[in-house]
């Protein structure tokens, strides 16, 4: 009886520590396929800044050089 016991509580402890690894993996590779269109998407939104602040500046400096 008791070995039967032990036997199961091995096999469940497997099984959740099965369960959680692979619950971590899983939060993990999705973490960093996140990140990754993050990233892209930052980089698109920072380009258009910067060509909107270029915009902004050529206009001034128009307007500078008309006076």
């Amino acid at each position: 009886m008791t070995m039967i016991r032990r036997g199961t509580v091995l096999a469940g402890g497997l099984a959740v520590y099965l369960l959680v690894v692979g619950f971590a993996g899983g939060m993990a590779a999705e973490r960093i396929r996140y990140d990754r269109e993050r990233a892209d998407v930052l980089a698109r939104y920072d380009g258009a800044v910067r060509e909107w602040h270029a915009t902004l500046l050529r206009v001034e400096h128009a307007a500078e050089a008309a006076r």
